[in-house]
């Protein structure tokens, strides 16, 4: 299995079946949370979401959508974890590990993820802010979040993505960026625009599919990765995800206290 020595024990792999962001956060929240009561090794989380923004914690969520994307109504939600905005659709795959530790393991575990890319035939290296880069092109980015104990370790990969729709959707690629937006004054975090390609381009015929298989055979026990209902309560999902799709969560960032360091 790649990468299990610096993962140490191998987490479950769990594929999400929702294109909701809300369910998605709502899913790693609710792993987090089953971890702290019962231990173990953690869990590895492959899924994707429906076109949407998606913008750290510390961010003002208005001010990282385009003029483009807020006309169009392109939904936009909250993560947990720190970092700048992403854009998110069927051909970004999601990755989030759920597993025993603290910020500063974040560097071995993306370590195992760029061994999962090198053996697809991805030259991939880490670059600024814990970005995923190829020949100065960044094709994901990752953010982190620890607190007692556990560490939520996610990233994106952009495998099939519309890079057209990316760069129309983010404001940190437009002029406008910074300017007014109808909500208050920016005082989160800016996002920072870097140049980016896609998987599929560095290697053509790769899918989705393809680099979710060799994560989960890379990084996760061994066996075929296993729904959410077994090991949560969907109803407990449910009831988070409501909370993560709320107006004062989204624009006012009143989250539940956590230690966060995001890297866009």
């Amino acid at each position: 299995m790649v990468g299990c020595s610096k993962i140490h024990e191998a987490p479950w792999g769990v594929r999400s079946p929702w294109h909701e962001p809300p369910f998605n956060i709502a899913l790693e929240e609710g792993l987090r949370d089953l971890l702290l009561k019962r231990g173990g090794n953690g869990f590895l989380v492959c899924g994707h979401n429906a076109p949407s923004v998606i913008v750290g914690r510390n961010q003002d969520a208005l001010a990282e959508l385009s003029p483009q994307a807020r006309a169009a109504g392109l939904p936009v939600f909250r993560r947990t974890s720190g970092g700048g905005a992403v854009y998110h659709d069927a051909g970004n795959l999601n990755w989030s590990l759920v597993v025993p530790g603290e910020l500063p393991d974040r560097g071995r575990l993306l370590a195992a993820v760029l061994t999962v890319l090198h053996e697809l035939g991805i030259a991939a290296e880490e670059g600024p802010r814990g970005g995923v880069y190829v020949a100065g092109r960044k094709i994901g980015g990752t953010a982190a979040a620890a607190g007692k104990g556990v560490l939520l370790f996610h990233g994106t990969l952009l495998v099939t993505t519309d890079l057209t729709a990316l760069t129309a959707a983010l404001a940190a690629h437009s002029p406008e960026y910074g300017g007014e937006t109808g909500h208050a004054a920016r005082a989160g975090v800016a996002s920072v625009p870097s140049p980016v390609t896609t998987l599929a381009h560095l290697r053509p015929g790769l899918d989705v599919a393809t680099v979710e298989a060799a994560l989960f055979a890379g990084l996760a026990r061994a066996g075929a990765p296993q729904p959410p209902e077994t090991f949560l309560d969907l109803s407990n999902i449910r009831f988070l995800a409501t909370d993560y799709g709320r107006e004062s969560w989204i624009l006012n960032r009143t989250p539940p206290a956590r230690q966060t360091r995001g890297v866009p």
